[in-house]
This record gives structure tokens, C-alpha cells and sequence, in this order.
């Protein structure tokens, strides 16, 4: 999936922290950055 700057989020579903989990329309009205490490938990 490609996405393009200045279009809408697709919808997602992540966990958070506390392993609950946590979609788009879970921040109605707010800006958001999703950060994620793709070898955080990886040991390398």
C-alpha cells in the first residue's frame, strides 16, 4: 500500500504500550504521528 502526503489515514488497529488496542477513530479531531521500529524487539 502506498500512501500519499496530504490524504486521509487508512484505518489501522495497533497496540499500545499497555497492549490495549488503539485505532484511527480512537483520536477523533486530533493530528497524530505513528512512529514504529521495525527491529526494536528484534535483536539486531
Amino acid at each position: 500500500m502506498t500512501l500519499e502526503i496530504g490524504k486521509p489515514a487508512p484505518t489501522f488497529l495497533l497496540r499500545d504500550r499497555n497492549r490495549e488496542q488503539v485505532t484511527l477513530d480512537s483520536f477523533p479531531g486530533k493530528h497524530l504521528v505513528l512512529a514504529f521500529y521495525p527491529l526494536a524487539f528484534t535483536g539486531g
